[in-house]
């Protein structure tokens, strides 16, 4: 277990969700940055159960992850949101286009052998 402000010290990053950093996702807004930078590694040991010294504010901000109480700083709504969209199923985006009926889409043998024939024909 370590002192809070061993956590407070460092800076937060989350190479896994935000590889380009916080600022550059889109998802935060500068304050929720600056926020999330400097309090993360904190937020994280505190839900962890890895600070020594908590403080009253640090058991209230405990109380809100767990869903016993509504966030009310913009630490601890910063801190929801990003758990949020950091636990979200990735979206994946594809060309492709599904067809319910793809009757229009049916060749029969026969049609393409006129359609070679003629090509040679030709």
């Amino acid at each position: 277990m370590q002192t809070r402000e061993s956590f407070l010290s460092r800076r937060f990053f989350d190479d896994q969700h935000y590889p380009y950093g916080f600022s550059r996702s889109g998802d935060f807004t500068i304050a929720e940055v600056d926020c999330l930078e400097q309090n993360g590694n904190l937020f994280r040991a505190l839900m962890a159960g890895l600070v020594q010294n908590t403080t009253e504010e640090d058991e209230q901000f405990i109380r809100v992850v767990r869903g016993e109480v509504e966030a009310e700083t913009l630490a601890e709504k910063t801190w929801i949101k990003y758990l949020k969209r950091s636990n979200r199923a990735p979206v994946w985006l594809t060309t492709r286009r599904i067809v319910e009926d793809d009757s229009e889409f049916d060749v029969s043998d026969d049609d393409l052998d006129d359609t070679f024939d003629e090509a040679l024909e030709a």
